[in-house]
């Protein structure tokens, strides 16, 4: 995995990455490649989700990393206008991580606001990474999203006009009148981000990696200055 690359040759205060801010976490994926990969390092994951239920908790016994999990509803808090870093129980980290999270962020302004809490997060010199889905790249996938999106207007009675380009509603495991928002990145919008996070964390490495076509996500790896 080449952000795992990345973490090996980042230096933070002059030692090893080891721990780890994660928000939108889920099962914990990422966190049980990392302790997989890099056994002989003393990680520490804090762990960001909504849903308790997905986390493995158990697993972690015997792994040698610890694992600090916060429930917390990142939308709801963006929505009461809450400042991301000052509600998060997170001490400053070596990486800060946001995979298959920011898609589901209506609103740049939200999109950016949460990137700008991954970098609060961090220490100088440390690393955030993101990945940004970007759907509507692929011929198929795109035109499901729009067939999908319309049945999903129509079934909950809104108005398209509420959407911004890029938004959609795509279903879920083919479950019925069950919806996601999703957001289709441009690169426009890969732009804008680095973009305005400029002045604080610089761009080290962005590629695009996933799926048949292998350009499903563009992934973002910045330094925090």
């Amino acid at each position: 995995m080449r952000c795992l690359d990345e973490m090996r040759g980042a230096s933070v205060a002059g030692g090893e990455c080891c721990s780890v801010f994660d928000v939108g976490c889920g099962n914990l994926r990422f966190e049980s490649f990392l302790a997989s990969a890099c056994p002989e390092r003393a990680w520490t994951f804090y762990a960001v989700d909504n849903c308790e239920s997905l986390v493995p908790s158990a697993a972690w016994a015997g792994r040698g990393a610890a694992l600090k999990y916060q429930t917390f509803d990142v939308m709801d808090a963006l929505l009461r206008g809450e400042n991301l870093h000052e509600a998060l129980r997170v001490p400053l980290c070596d990486v800060a991580v946001a995979f298959g999270f920011l898609h589901h962020v209506p609103l740049a302004e939200h999109r950016l606001a949460v990137l700008s809490a991954l970098i609060d997060q961090v220490r100088p010199g440390g690393l955030v990474m993101v990945s940004l889905w970007q759907f509507m790249r692929d011929a198929h996938l795109a035109e499901k999203a729009r067939s999908t999106h319309l049945r999903a207007l129509d079934e909950l009675g809104l108005d398209s006009e509420e959407f911004e380009e890029g938004d959609y509603l795509l279903g879920w495991q083919n479950t019925p009148d069950a919806y996601r928002f999703c957001h289709s990145f441009s690169d426009t919008e890969v732009d804008y981000l680095v973009a305005a996070v400029a002045g604080r964390a610089s761009l080290v490495a962005r590629f695009v990696a996933d799926g048949k076509s292998d350009n499903l996500n563009t992934y973002l790896v910045l330094q925090v200055a």
